[in-house]
């Protein structure tokens, strides 16, 4: 009897364990790109329960992207991070196949000082953007684009700083996803009233954002990925995206049909890469894209 009891109490132990899931904190105190993906990865982990668990979610404070993605490397502090890929974060840590904004990360507005709409209105290839200089994260991909495509970048280390170097002239425009640009902006527009997300000019590449787990956190990844292809599967995903304050203020996509589109090489994309967003991607409205010189 004293045995049945205990196997019956460990039976309910684990009916009942739960799995905690580490993953990054916010950059700022109002970071609408943090709810974005920390929500989403929540979704994954409940649509997975049936099959791993129940999980609960734990942030770790943020030090920094490279920083953040050693330490991932090294299986210290956090199981789960989100990032743009590069070839060299892949060789370090896992990737999870599935594009968080569905290609839409390197769909590329721009922070710029309101003043400068008329500057801006008048560039219609990469020689006129070669006059003018981006800010961008210091170890961001983005910034590598950029500048193989003969552009100058200013790096910095954080948010709030590229958006200061703006607003004082430091730099002349911030790229940021359409799917991100406005919201960040929003949230910090009292503080800087004199910049506005400029969407008449889209700069365009291949770069996708993407969950990492460590190289042999295979179980995790297995997750991941399945919740995702769920989500994807029953719609809920397009909903997330078209419903989110991260992210609904690109859609429709159709009001980007008359956006001038200057379109640039990334020079670590992979076919693999590729491969994903013609499975998972969205469609681009139209092409109106200025010749690439």
């Amino acid at each position: 009897m004293k045995a049945l009891i205990i196997l019956l109490l460990l039976i309910a132990v684990d009916c009942f364990a739960v799995t905690t899931v580490t993953t990054a904190g916010k950059q700022k105190p109002d970071d609408a790109s943090h709810d974005y993906f920390i929500g989403l990865l929540r979704l994954v982990l409940i649509e997975t329960a049936d099959e791993y668990g129940f999980a609960v979610l734990q942030t770790v404070p943020f030090p920094g992207q490279e920083r953040m993605l050693k330490l991932l490397a090294l299986g210290a502090f956090y199981d789960v991070v989100w990032a743009g890929n590069s070839d060299t974060r892949e060789s370090e840590v896992h990737k999870i196949p599935f594009p968080l904004f569905r290609g839409g990360l390197g769909w590329r507005g721009m922070i710029i000082r309101q003043q400068d709409k008329n500057k801006f209105s008048a560039i219609h290839s990469v020689k006129d953007l070669r006059k003018l200089i981006a800010c961008q994260g210091l170890h961001w991909p983005d910034a590598d684009v950029l500048e193989h495509a003969g552009l100058a970048v200013a790096r910095v280390g954080y948010f709030d700083a590229m958006l200061h170097m703006v607003a004082l002239n430091r730099c002349d425009y911030l790229p940021l996803s359409i799917f991100e640009g406005k919201a960040e902006l929003a949230v910090v527009q009292n503080s800087f009233p004199n910049l506005i997300f400029y969407q008449d000019l889209i700069i365009q590449y291949p770069l996708t954002m993407h969950f990492f787990v460590k190289n042999n956190n295979k179980q995790l990844a297995k997750r991941l990925i399945l919740g995702l292809q769920r989500l994807y599967d029953s719609g809920a995903y397009d909903d997330y995206m078209q419903n989110h304050q991260l992210t609904q203020y690109a859609f429709p996509l159709t009001k980007f049909k008359k956006s001038r589109v200057i379109k640039l090489t990334n020079p670590n994309n992979k076919q693999a890469e590729l491969t994903e967003l013609a499975k998972f991607g969205l469609s681009w409205p139209s092409d109106n894209s200025p010749e690439n010189k």
